[in-house]
């Protein structure tokens, strides 16, 4: 089930934190495709539990959520951030916005290392899909209502529909739970805890924003 837009989203002023960062995601991406070593990049700026475990190499809680393996992981990451981030930017203002994005990031890092198998501990983490499944997380917290217009595939058939925010982010988060812990190249348990932690920081701001849902 693939996100297009939000049908209930009100005309706002130019999210310049979001596209900042959706900026800086594909500057990033272009330097290191073009460079001699795409593959030495990820090994020194990806996330490595194993290192972060041994207290080394902290700095890549940051550097590796701007970091993408393809261009398909790129093009759906900075999709769902300009798809949700706006609203959210709108609602927190661009400075809260953006330690969000951060904190939400770390978390879903943090939850990848304590939950990562040991032979997996060994290999880097890449991407800011941890930091916008918090960004959906705080979404759905704020426009529970708001209606997400998403198509999907059955039988070979493209299948277009209306979904309240809140039913997406349910079956989104089923979806990570059932294939959370299964051999795959995808941290789950990263999109896992970036969820839960945009949920939990936005129940936090809740005082100092305005909450609204847009129907």
């Amino acid at each position: 089930m693939f996100p297009l837009y939000d049908e209930s989203a009100p005309r706002i002023k130019k999210p310049f934190l979001t596209l900042s960062l959706i900026f800086i995601n594909v500057l990033v991406f272009l330097v290191c495709i073009l460079s001699d070593d795409f593959e030495a990049i990820i090994l020194n700026f990806g996330l490595v539990p194993e290192k972060i475990l041994q207290g080394k190499c902290l700095s890549t809680f940051f550097s590796s959520m701007f970091l993408h393996a393809d261009l398909l992981h790129l093009i759906s990451n900075m999709w769902f951030l300009w798809l949700f981030g706006d609203n959210l930017e709108h609602n927190l203002g661009a400075l809260r916005f953006l330690i969000f994005y951060l904190l939400v990031g770390i978390s879903a890092s943090l939850v990848h290392i304590l939950t990562v198998s040991p032979q997996e501990a060994t290999l880097p983490i890449i991407g800011a899909s941890g930091a916008i499944s918090g960004v959906l997380g705080g979404y759905v917290v704020l426009f529970p209502r708001n209606k997400i217009r998403a198509f999907m595939m059955a039988y070979f058939r493209p299948y277009f529909f209306s979904i309240p925010a809140w039913a997406y982010a349910f079956f989104w988060f089923f979806y990570q739970l059932l294939y959370a812990g299964t051999p795959t190249s995808i941290a789950y348990t990263a999109h896992i805890g970036g969820f839960i932690a945009g949920i939990i920081l936005v129940l936090l701001f809740k005082r100092k924003i305005k909450r609204r849902d847009y129907l």
